[in-house]
């Protein structure tokens, strides 16, 4: 029970983080464990009729950048755009060739169809595991929804979203993903203290690129001309076919040519 006496503690207005203790995962079809019906109840209780006043890609308490100020970029990749080619993924395939660190978000779906896709992911140093959640969700308290992506309708379906999952790549790989990134990278700010009193990190992308079709190589190459120290950037969407990829890719080796450097999010704590 040391999560949950962690998660308490931060209810309780303070920064401490717990360890996994929940190794019981389970489908929404199987029973739900005691702990995690529990932990619901706590955040319904604490979080129910709030009401969010920020609702986009970088409202209060999303962290978009790391504290640095040499040319560093954390790259990362709503890595379920790319499932139907599992591990083979042109940009994923990439970064592993080409030694750059990268985060990778993943949702349940995805989990589940590719579970060793996954163990073998989660093995390599290059990449961290990362929450996108279980239906890739935007991330709402009230059920709004972003660019065609739906919203969670409420606390208790923030909760499912975000902590269902996490139990879900933990039982592939062990270990709880520290970070979460919303679908479509859409929150309101008391989604994203849901976030932060379940012991997580929401992220988002400081390199914003356009939707859909509009996001090709021109677009992605222009986006990353010059990219800001500590910037965080996360490729995703539906935009992630060919010609998004080959642009990322181009733009990946042209920042190195620059002298940027790649890292994981977790290189660079808060604080």
């Amino acid at each position: 029970m040391k999560r949950m006496f962690a998660i308490l503690i931060v209810l309780l207005g303070l920064s401490i983080r717990g360890t996994g203790v929940c190794a019981q995962v389970t489908d929404a079809a199987d029973a739900e464990p005691e702990d995690y019906k529990l932990l619901r109840e706590i955040i319904s209780t604490e979080f129910s009729g709030q009401v969010p006043h920020e609702w986009g890609e970088a409202v209060s308490g999303v962290r978009t950048r790391l504290r640095t100020d040499d040319k560093i970029v954390a790259i990362g990749v709503d890595a379920c755009d790319l499932m139907a080619k599992g591990d083979d993924a042109k940009l994923i395939k990439f970064l592993a060739a080409e030694n750059i660190p990268a985060t990778l978000f993943l949702c349940g779906k995805w989990v589940d169809k590719y579970p060793a896709v996954l163990k073998k992911l989660a093995v390599n140093p290059l990449f961290e595991i990362a929450n996108q959640g279980v239906a890739r969700k935007a991330c709402s308290v009230n059920g709004k929804a972003a660019a065609g992506t739906p919203g969670t309708t409420g606390v208790e379906d923030v909760f499912d979203e975000i902590e269902m999952n996490a139990r879900k790549i933990e039982a592939v790989t062990g270990t709880l993903p520290h970070y979460y990134h919303a679908g479509a990278g859409y929150y309101d700010e008391i989604a994203v203290r849901i976030v932060k009193a379940l012991g997580y990190e929401a992220l988002g992308s400081s390199v914003l690129l356009p939707d859909g079709k509009a996001a090709g190589r021109e677009q992605v190459l222009e986006a990353f001309l010059d990219p800001a120290p500590g910037a965080i950037a996360i490729f995703g969407g539906v935009s992630l076919q060919s010609t998004f990829v080959e642009g990322a890719i181009e733009s990946v080796r042209g920042l190195r040519a620059k002298g940027y450097k790649f890292v994981k999010v977790s290189d660079f704590p808060p604080g």
